[in-house]
């Protein structure tokens, strides 16, 4: 891996990115640490990072890392991260954010001489501390490789999807056939519901067959006992999903399922406002059919 004497800036400090940093702090690297909010400093310091304010913490830096919470964070830092870095320095997205985004971060980053890679993540924060998420990287090979040490501290599995652009779109791919099949699993099981059979022994039947793999074996049960996943924003969820339909516009793709299921996650965020829970979709189909499994 890097020599400890190379040194990473972590931008993002959130739920995710705190766990991130401290990750690499414990894998040797010399982290330091920024966030738009001063109030998570002190546990970024905790973490082992050190602190400096904004965007000055890319000067210098080997390997700038963000971890934000979307394509609008991402857009907004593109210029002022790439006007602090030094020529040949690596930006390591790890945010979930768009090809829109990619082509923004591009345009910022190529005059300037810096390398781009995003590698969105998939897993929770507890996956990162432990060094156990899957990474969905996009760039030049040479450029995947140079952030491998990176990425292999937090994560178990690092795919190379493609060129610069193609882990946000793959992530967005992942989220939205998700998203699609908590849904689906939800119309299901009000109906099984509506019908008089008992949810819970359905979705054990349904887990043993095809439909199974998946959503229905591992988190339909958090949807039947009503638990909205809270680890991330719902506004967040329904963002991806629009993001994904605009990719889907531009190479004139017609995705008439992705439409209903964004139609369906924007509905639920009218109802529901802006609070964290990535169920809320499936939870508000179910709503809508007459059903609450939870009672």
């Amino acid at each position: 891996m890097l020599a400890a004497v190379d040194r990473v800036s972590v931008v993002g400090v959130g739920r995710m990115g705190l766990q991130v940093c401290a990750r690499l702090v414990e894998s040797g690297f010399d982290v330091i640490a920024t966030d738009i909010a001063p109030d998570r400093r002190a546990d970024a310091e905790a973490a082992g990072a050190r602190w400096v304010d904004g965007t000055e913490a890319a000067a210098g830096a080997d390997i700038v890392v963000t971890v934000l919470p979307g394509p609008p964070e991402v857009s907004a830092i593109a210029r002022p991260l790439t006007e602090a870095m030094a020529a040949g320095t690596l930006w390591l997205d790890l945010s979930t954010a768009s090809p829109e985004v990619a082509r923004t971060v591009g345009a910022e980053a190529g005059p300037r001489d810096i390398v781009v890679v995003d590698a969105p993540l998939g897993g929770s924060p507890e996956d990162a501390r432990a060094g156990r998420l899957l990474s969905f990287a996009g760039g030049r090979d040479e450029d995947i490789d140079r952030a491998r040490p990176v990425l292999e501290a937090i994560a178990a599995t690092i795919v190379n999807v493609g060129p610069h652009g193609s882990g946000y779109l793959s992530k967005l791919l992942v989220n939205a056939l998700w998203f699609g099949q908590a849904v689906a699993t939800a119309e299901a099981l009000a109906i099984a519901d509506r019908s008089g059979l008992d949810v819970t022994r359905i979705q054990g039947a349904l887990a043993q067959s095809a439909a199974g793999r998946g959503f229905v074996a591992d988190d339909a049960p958090a949807l039947i006992a009503g638990d909205t996943l809270p680890n991330f924003s719902f506004a967040r969820c329904v963002e991806q999903l629009r993001s994904l339909q605009h990719a889907a516009t531009d190479v004139k793709v017609t995705a008439e399922v992705l439409d209903a299921v964004e139609s369906v996650h924007s509905a639920a965020l009218h109802e529901y406002g802006e609070i964290d829970g990535e169920m809320l979709g499936a939870i508000y189909a179910a709503h809508r059919g007459g059903v609450d499994f939870a009672g």
